[in-house]
């Protein structure tokens, strides 16, 4: 198994200037190498492999007019020609992945990736060894146990100019899956304003972090907007650039507060419960969907402010983590029809009608708390025919 740890580092003047022309060298390799598989494709239908770009940008090296390639770690160039190659690989295995793009220097994370050979990566107690820069000054809030390996680091640097290393290990656990207890199961519905709705009737009543900043990255936005430099192709004054590092630091505290929700609640749920059902839900559908062809569901704000995908991708690993079992229904199941005496109340694919009274049980019922209880009872049945 594979686990990371993020730490934060505190790089010197001189190491910030390393990192700038690593993360600068791996994007012109990555986009270099782009550019000549493209055009041998276009000339002739050839195609061309890790290898041929690796000699190629070794020849470049050599070359007077791009030797500066030489001032930075040679395995994180390396590493950036496999990850264009590992691209192209799963574009032809799966066209819906995209064709490879061009990485931006403004838009693209400033990332580079070095695997592990003969301990050119070390972690320490107050401080990580990188390639080329040395030690560099981080915060190890946790450490890994002595049996891990190491596996690779990514040292990255936010858009609030901090900088991170992720350190990636390997390590053998033997899980053993648990019996599923019928009365340790939950079904989770979603909910745009509110995160989740449980089987239980509990909603996680998620913050809207991003709301609740809204005023003051509107006034750090206009004041940034009076900057020299905000204008396209206007150069970039220095004040412009100190209000747009703040800007990017309100954005970065809103994302680690969802972050911060998401992983206690996730935690919470992982320890308690030993099956969870969710719906298998298309994100960027339900954040674009519409009510008709006039009216629109602005339902993209708070999909995106409560940030569901993280919180699926959270409970999977770490109920995977303790032997435990995360099962989606399919999106089609309809759990929110469904009462729980087996009619289908046609009144219930208009979305305004919150309350439902079945006509043939007469049952009153919630219509979120309902499809969760009916998402716990296929979740289950899913389990115990898989």
């Amino acid at each position: 198994m594979n686990k990371a740890y993020k730490y934060r580092i505190y790089p010197t003047k001189e190491q910030r200037t390393l990192l700038a022309k690593t993360f600068g060298c791996c994007r012109f390799v990555y986009n270099q190498a782009l550019n000549w598989r493209v055009a041998a494709y276009r000339a002739d239908g050839t195609s061309i492999s890790y290898v041929d770009t690796a000699k190629a940008i070794t020849q470049m090296k050599n070359n007077p007019d791009t030797a500066w390639l030489k001032e930075v770690d040679s395995v994180a160039l390396q590493q950036a020609l496999r990850n264009l190659d590992a691209a192209f690989k799963n574009f032809w295995n799966n066209k819906s992945t995209g064709f490879p793009k061009y990485k931006s220097k403004h838009r693209c994370r400033s990332s580079y990736t070095i695997p592990v050979t003969n301990h050119n990566v070390m972690v320490f107690d107050m401080a990580v060894r990188l390639p080329k820069l040395g030690y560099v000054k981080a915060e190890i809030h946790r450490a890994a146990p002595s049996d891990w390996k190491l596996k690779s680091a990514t040292v990255s640097q936010d858009s609030d100019g901090r900088y991170y290393a992720s350190i990636l290990y390997e390590y053998e656990k033997a899980i053993r899956p648990v019996e599923v207890d019928p009365g340790k199961t939950l079904g989770l519905d979603y909910k745009s304003d509110g995160l989740y709705v449980d089987s239980n009737g509990d909603c996680a009543e998620m913050p809207h972090y991003y709301r609740k900043s809204q005023k003051q990255l509107a006034k750090a936005q206009r004041i940034l907007s009076r900057r020299k430099g905000s204008i396209k192709r206007e150069p970039k004054s220095h004040n412009w650039k100190k209000q747009h590092l703040k800007v990017n630091r309100i954005y970065t505290h809103v994302k680690n507060q969802r972050k911060d929700f998401l992983q206690k609640r996730s935690a919470e749920i992982a320890n308690q419960y030993d099956l969870v059902a969710v719906e298998d839900l298309s994100l960027k559908e339900i954040s674009a969907r519409h009510k008709d062809r006039h009216q629109k569901l602005r339902l993209g704000k708070a999909a995106n402010d409560n940030g569901y995908g993280m919180f699926v991708n959270m409970l999977t690993y770490k109920l995977a983590d303790r032997g435990k079992w995360l099962v989606k229904v399919d999106k089609f199941y309809p759990s929110s029809q469904l009462c729980q005496c087996g009619y289908q109340n046609p009144i219930t694919k208009d979305l305004s009608v919150r309350t439902i009274t079945c006509p043939v049980c007469g049952r009153t019922y919630d219509r979120d708390i309902n499809a969760a209880i009916n998402l716990k009872k296929e979740g289950y049945r899913l389990y115990k025919s898989a």
